[in-house]
């Protein structure tokens, strides 16, 4: 059965093929749509414009619902989802966002229509296919089962210290478990997959060792050049370091992603830990996809944390520690991150836009420091805010300007707790098309080796 969501926070409904609680959608696309209405202006369906790119074997788990037909002259997938000839259409301004699996099978899809589409007023005939989101009836199903994360006894020796990789699909919780395990925020955090980008340095210094985590973007299949920066900084964070950290999200089962993960960690001859996240939320198959995840690799150690709230770190902690090589401390006790003030300053502003705008705007987003000015009682800072089409550059700035001031009203407050003192933050918005795809401009932004 086809299943749709509606997020009434983000105006968006997502439509679904497949249950994506066993599906890894990892891969991501977009294409122009529309919307099928009924007499009285009810929504009845979608069509979508798909590109060449996309196969007509992808479109396999979608054409297996009686409601989907595809045009293969025109390229186009339509879902009617009560059979009947729509008696209007309403194209969106906004592409829909394609998900895919790894072997770029089309499993899912969401849009996003203008706020006066009022879409929450045209849910009525979708009624029998809406199901709650996730978040909303978590707490029926039942408690996973993990083992206890109990602290390990330490000998008394020498100090030790190290490189300690965090890898892991997209949004398992790796940025937020790098900031709980500092006690601060180093690496910018949200719900949406591949917020982080390079290769993030945390460093955690106590008595009897040093640690240095490197937070790694997720590794995902790249559809563009930043993609594949992406999951280079991630793989090549495997071979170098001490401890290798895989970062699982226990309420979903591991797929073929989490599989070519593991098959990366275990050619590595680092010591290795299975770290499950997520057990502060409940699931109806905890104990299964532990198995699933234990049969991955041959691990050395396994974890159970709550990187939101805190559970099960000082273990995690503790049993990296006893696994480090001895040695002094790597860098100066008191630093905490190899950013500089200024590089966390502009992925503060790029994760208020990751906060304020859905599809592939965030995606499609980089910040460049124009302008810092340390003047007597405020910081002054200019940033460009750098997209790849007009229509997201409208987007970021919003109706009379304000978007961006939602943004850089965010990114100021997270700014001035940083640096302690009044900042003046000043945005700008400009496109530059395909930016992502631009080997001179991923240069330029600092996205290089």
């Amino acid at each position: 059965m086809i299943t749709l969501s509606y997020n009434p926070d983000a105006g968006s409904l997502s439509w679904r093929f497949v249950d994506t609680a066993e599906e890894d959608a990892t891969l991501e696309g977009e294409c122009d749509a529309t919307l099928l209405l009924d007499p009285q202006g009810q929504v009845i369906g979608v069509e979508l414009a798909l590109d060449d790119e996309i196969a007509d074997d992808d479109l396999a788990p979608a054409l297996a619902h009686p409601q989907v037909s595809f045009d293969a002259a025109a390229r186009t997938l339509t879902v009617n989802l009560v059979g009947e000839e729509p008696a209007s259409v309403q194209p969106l301004e906004e592409p829909a966002i394609l998900d895919f699996d790894p072997d770029e099978r089309l499993l899912a899809f969401e849009v996003l229509p203008a706020d006066e589409f009022n879409l929450d007023q045209r849910l009525e005939r979708l009624a029998p296919f809406l199901i709650e989101r996730e978040e909303e009836h978590a707490d029926e199903a039942e408690e996973t089962i993990l083992p206890p994360a109990t602290r390990p006894v330490l000998p008394e020796g020498p100090h030790r210290s190290g490189f300690v990789a965090l890898v892991g699909r997209p949004n398992v919780g790796k940025s937020t478990l790098l900031n709980a395990l500092l006690g601060q925020k180093v690496a910018i955090v949200s719900p949406k997959p591949q917020t982080t980008r390079t290769a993030i340095r945390g460093i955690l210094t106590r008595p009897d060792a040093q640690i240095v985590f490197v937070d790694t973007p997720g590794i995902h299949e790249p559809r563009n050049r930043l993609g594949a920066y992406m999951v280079k900084q991630a793989r090549r964070a495997i071979p170098d370091a001490d401890v290798v950290c895989m970062v699982v999200d226990i309420t979903r089962p591991p797929g073929s992603l989490d599989e070519r993960i593991a098959a990366l960690v275990r050619k590595a001859s680092a010591r290795r830990i299975l770290v499950l996240n997520k057990i502060d939320l409940r699931t109806k198959r905890g104990s299964d996809n532990l198995q699933a995840y234990r049969a991955l690799a041959p691990w050395d150690m396994e974890v159970a944390v709550s990187a939101l709230r805190g559970h099960g770190l000082d273990a995690l902690v503790d049993e990296i520690v006893r696994l480090l090589p001895e040695g002094p401390p790597l860098y100066p006790e008191g630093q905490v991150t190899d950013l500089s003030e200024r590089e966390i300053a502009a992925e503060l502003v790029r994760e208020q836009v990751l906060r304020y705008t859905q599809h592939e705007v965030p995606h499609s987003v980089a910040v460049e420091i124009e302008e810092w000015e340390e003047k007597e009682n405020v910081t002054y800072i200019r940033m460009t805010i750098l997209v790849e089409r007009e229509t997201q550059k409208a987007i970021l700035i919003g109706a009379g300007g304000g978007m961006l001031k939602k943004i850089g009203s965010g990114a100021r407050q997270a700014i001035e707790e940083m640096l302690e003192r009044p900042v003046y933050l000043d945005l700008w918005v400009k496109a530059r098309e395909h930016w992502r795809d631009d080997p001179s401009a991923l240069r330029w932004l600092g996205y290089t080796e």
